[in-house]
């Protein structure tokens, strides 16, 4: 049986703005999330806390709209 030579590749440099991070042979790992996203997270919530109440208050509307409709409809039908 022949064994067969494996070629490896060659090792590639580090790139420096990869070792900036490097501390102690590990990757310093940053403490807590970015303020930038935590700050886009809550005008996500904000948004959709608006949405939500658009949407609830218009639900609401159209149903009040719906029952005086009913009422109205009703108050035909009694009187003839």
């Amino acid at each position: 049986m022949s064994r067969k030579h494996r070629k490896f590749a060659a090792f590639q440099p580090i790139a420096r703005s990869h070792l900036e991070y490097v501390v102690g042979g590990r990757l310093a790992v940053a403490k807590g999330p970015d303020p930038a996203v935590v700050r886009g997270m809550q005008g996500l919530v904000e948004a959709v806390g608006a949405v939500g109440q658009s949407f609830a208050a218009q639900k609401a509307a159209k149903e009040q709209q719906m029952g005086q409709v009913m009422q109205q409809m009703m108050q035909q039908r009694g009187g003839r």
